[in-house]
């Protein structure tokens, strides 16, 4: 009899121990499964904030508008999103600065202008028309980006900055005397 006992106590410990596995393995799947959808619903309420978002720059709105619409290219806008906001800071500060200038107002027209264009056009328009519009919006915004990057760097080069003018000293200090 108390070996009959033994058993249905060590079935019942058995039975509880594969409950409680079982109970623990649903938990963590169901955490995993939840984790999951919550970044999800996360990334899209930042994607519908991003394209509910309505700054009071035309410019800004423009490459907020292009990244909402081209969701799949949003490091590339980003990319040349960058270019372009260091190359007008560069003309903020030096207006002496003609081709930063120049191309900052480029950047400063015609962006608003070209993505509110693309827009238009895709109102109508097919999905297939649509996906190749705002493919061809991106790669111009990133034609746009690359150019200010390259004024930027123009800019750089010519510049005689305070780091260039030490380093030039210490280099004139500090190479060694031909005559010994």
């Amino acid at each position: 009899m108390l070996r009959f006992l033994l058993v249905i106590a060590a079935l019942a410990a058995l039975a509880f121990v594969a409950v409680t596995l079982f109970a623990a393995a649903a938990a963590g799947l169901a955490l995993f499964v939840g984790a999951r959808k919550l970044r999800q619903r996360i990334a899209g309420a930042r994607l519908r904030r991003i394209k509910q978002a309505r700054p009071a720059d035309p410019l800004e709105a423009a490459w907020a508008a292009a990244a909402g619409e081209a969701d799949w290219a949003v490091s590339r806008i980003a990319a040349a999103r960058t270019s372009c906001a260091r190359l007008i800071a560069i003309a903020d500060a030096e207006p002496l600065a003609a081709d930063a200038v120049d191309w900052a107002n480029v950047v400063r027209r015609r962006v608003p202008d070209l993505v509110a264009a693309c827009l238009d056009e895709c109102r109508d328009a097919t999905a297939a028309e649509r996906r190749r519009n705002l493919e061809d919006l991106v790669e111009s915004l990133e034609k746009i980006g690359a150019e200010a990057e390259r004024r930027r760097d123009r800019f750089r080069e010519v510049r005689v900055s305070a780091f260039t003018v030490q380093r030039t000293y210490v280099e004139q200090r500090t190479r060694p005397d031909p005559l010994g």
